[in-house]
């Protein structure tokens, strides 16, 4: 098993192909659908989407779980590459410290054929703490995002540090040849937006995507008026990047939260968003889609005067935008309702990470689960489908 997934690794990438005249059926003719390779079965909820009943589909109450990520798995990013005609995901996750560990996030790998059955890395975790007193990720390494640069053969992972005793929570870098040995940007922490004109700080949440030799690169901060932290929301921005390390643009927000006051499930937040591209690139309809966690309410505070800013939000559903390019144009889809997945029903989703694969759209999030035997909270990961871009009707 090992010998396969190393060889897997090795093997370059392949693409989606899309007809002129978009047909569901014949993308998916020769194609192994997922209802037809998982388990279990997939619920309606509404619009055509689909939600995976096993789930957490990876949680930290896995038999494979380890002690490192005990009390929660945290955010999380897979890239999603097709390996002789068949999805291969490989996984990077936020650990939460269980009680025999010391406290504070740490960064773990894994790898699946199906998107459901997931292989943990025996080295985990893969990227852990600083272990200077001044390191930016002394307490806490959490994913942001990870990208593939297909043409130098490198993984890049943007990640989240926090040292109490310094600045608080920054922003980091790293890259890998083969997602298991990473090495540390020398420039972190980074600041993204560092002599833009952007009213976004604090990045927590991105996505990147390679083309053309760059990075396109969203990312979601905290938006303010002035000091006042009462007003504080999230909205996302565009960046871009080739190395990963120095960006350039203005940081423009391209999506912004509904607005204080609004009853929208997005009325303060708009982050952690998940792009992925659909049609030709000179196609004039929108290329770009977006996937993004919605929050009704942020709320952020300062405590004491070390500077550190806390952030709550409540609220969390999954909203979906495109636009016809990457860093401009961006409208929300669904009249401004989110999409329906909701495993918990507590407006719990948050973080998605979204695919097109063999016809049809693979949305995974963080969600709120419950042990069916005890009822004991779980922290995970689950599953949510639909065909893409519009339900077909001759797929009922």
């Amino acid at each position: 098993m090992r010998l396969r997934l190393a060889l897997i690794l090795l093997i370059a990438l392949g693409s989606v192909s899309c007809e002129t005249e978009y047909s569901y059926t014949a993308v998916t003719a020769d194609r192994v659908d997922i209802h037809e390779v998982v388990e279990c079965d997939f619920a309606e909820t509404d619009e055509g989407w689909e939600q995976y009943t096993c789930v957490p589909v990876f949680s930290n109450m896995d038999p494979s779980a380890q002690e490192w990520e005990r009390d929660g798995i945290g955010t999380f990013d897979i890239v999603q590459r097709e390996i002789f005609g068949a999805p291969f995901y490989q996984l990077w996750y936020s650990g939460v410290g269980g009680s025999t560990a010391s406290s504070g996030q740490e960064i773990g790998y894994a790898v699946s054929m199906d998107g459901v059955d997931w292989t943990r890395h025996p080295w985990n975790p893969v990227l852990t703490r600083g272990t200077s007193a001044g390191s930016f990720d002394r307490d806490d390494a959490q994913v942001g995002c990870v990208a593939f640069d297909g043409d130098a053969g490198v993984f890049h992972l943007w990640y989240t540090g926090t040292n109490g005793g310094g600045v608080g929570t920054t922003f980091g870098h790293a890259t890998s040849r083969d997602g298991i040995f990473w090495d540390k940007d020398l420039l972190n922490p980074l600041d993204p937006f560092g002599g833009t004109a952007s009213p976004l700080s604090r990045v927590w949440g991105c996505d990147a995507l390679y083309e053309d030799g760059q990075f396109h690169f969203w990312v979601g901060g905290l938006t303010r008026t002035g000091t006042d932290l009462s007003t504080s929301a999230y909205d996302i921005g565009y960046l871009s990047t080739v190395d990963g390390a120095n960006f350039f643009g203005d940081g423009n927000v391209v999506l912004s939260h509904t607005g204080f006051g609004s009853d929208a499930f997005d009325a303060q937040g708009v982050h952690r968003p998940s792009v992925f591209t659909f049609g030709d690139e000179d196609s004039t309809e929108n290329r770009y889609w977006m996937l993004y966690a919605g929050y009704e309410t942020v709320t952020a505070s300062q405590p004491s005067p070390s500077g550190l800013i806390f952030i709550s939000t409540e609220g969390e559903q999954l909203g979906m935008a495109s636009a016809p390019t990457p860093d401009a144009g961006w409208t929300k889809l669904y009249d401004g309702e989110p999409v329906p997945l909701d495993f918990s029903g507590e407006k719990a989703a948050d973080a998605p990470r979204a695919f097109f694969i063999n016809g049809r759209l693979h949305v995974f999030f963080n969600d709120t689960f419950y042990d069916p035997i005890d009822g004991t909270e779980v922290s995970g990961i689950g599953l949510g489908i639909s065909p893409f871009p519009v339900v077909p009707e001759e797929a009922g």
